[in-house]
């Protein structure tokens, strides 16, 4: 069964693969004070940040509302926002999203105890503290569900499928490494510990990014850190917990595992020839082509699909055309040529 089938039927499920989202894509409820002025009178006011989900992705966030609202059912409790019937579409950029109450996770936290991410934990807690609307249930700070992973390999796969879905990247290229910022470097430590113990990476210490290319632009970066997921790894994971919720991602998962499993070696200039023959002939009938579609048809991994195009665009064979973060290629046809 799918790590996201067992979230519908199992609570402690439920929770653990939450929290994991709770801690890689929801806003934290940082806690502020604010003041505020009536009749002439100022008071002061405790005031928290929303626990919201917020995404361009609208299957993960439509599937995380849908199965809070069934255990909400359930528990006959409320977690979501009265104000939502359905995850809200952002006018100004696009993203679908939901809030979630803070009883959902005072409910999270008595279940699953303490958190694998400082920064996470401590801010639900404060949150949670200052509850006015609903009873607080008492949180044990001693307990540690996270263990579980340890003790259960398909756990522990459902917690790097919910990664691949929210924060993972190099998901498209096969590539995959967890990478996020400093607050969440005892997460990651933690989440390469389970890694390393089921064989699932060849990383023995957390590696840094660099981020100077984006402080250089003035953006604020703050220091980010990342391990690997080796290609058997990714293929037992998937085998576990899969598939992934995000549809375009799944594809890229499922093709790089299958890709890896029925590997050929044709040797060097013979897989070179046929390879570039392949895409090449894929513009014959097709346009408006990605890397990305290049790479399911071709069966090759997207590094070897930009190489092909790359040299086949200085060849003067085919044209790219830089769309938001990606290319779109096409061949260039006999008038095209005789114009340039």
């Amino acid at each position: 069964m799918s790590i996201y089938k067992l979230m519908k039927t199992n609570w402690k499920t439920y929770c653990l693969m939450s929290a994991i989202a709770y801690i890689e894509e929801m806003s934290k409820p940082k806690y502020k004070i604010e003041y505020k002025t009536k009749n002439d009178k100022t008071y002061k006011c405790n005031s928290f940040k929303s626990i919201r989900l917020k995404m361009k992705d609208k299957e993960f966030v439509d599937y995380l509302f849908n199965i809070t609202k069934n255990w909400e059912k359930n528990k006959n409790i409320r977690f979501i926002g009265k104000s939502y019937e359905a995850p809200k579409l952002e006018s100004y950029d696009g993203q679908y999203s939901f809030c979630l109450s803070p009883l959902w996770i005072n409910y999270i936290l008595s279940e699953c105890g303490n958190f694998p991410n400082e920064y996470s934990y401590s801010t639900a807690l404060k949150r949670i503290e200052y509850m006015k609307h609903y009873e607080i249930i008492d949180v044990d700070k001693n307990k540690f569900l996270f263990d579980s992973f340890f003790n259960d390999k398909k756990l522990a796969a459902g917690a790097f499928i919910i990664s691949l879905d929210l924060e993972c990247r190099g998901v498209q290229s096969g590539r995959i490494s967890l990478c996020m910022s400093k607050p969440f470097k005892d997460f990651l430590q933690f989440m390469l510990n389970v890694a390393n113990y089921y064989g699932w990476t060849t990383t023995k210490k957390l590696m840094p990014v660099s981020v100077e290319y984006s402080r250089n632009l003035g953006i604020k970066a703050s220091d980010q850190y990342q391990f690997n997921v080796s290609i058997k790894g990714l293929q037992e994971i998937y085998k576990l917990a899969g598939p992934l919720i995000i549809r375009h991602k799944d594809k890229c998962i499922n093709f790089h595992v299958k890709r890896s499993q029925n590997y050929v070696n044709l040797g060097g200039k013979g897989r070179f020839n046929f390879t570039r023959d392949k895409i090449f002939n894929e513009f014959k009938n097709k346009k408006d082509l990605t890397t990305t579609q290049l790479q399911f048809l071709a069966g090759v991994g997207s590094d070897v699909v930009l190489d092909h195009l790359n040299k086949l665009h200085k060849e003067g064979k085919i044209s790219k055309i830089r769309q938001g973060k990606r290319y779109i290629w096409n061949l260039i046809n006999f008038y095209e040529k005789k114009c340039h």
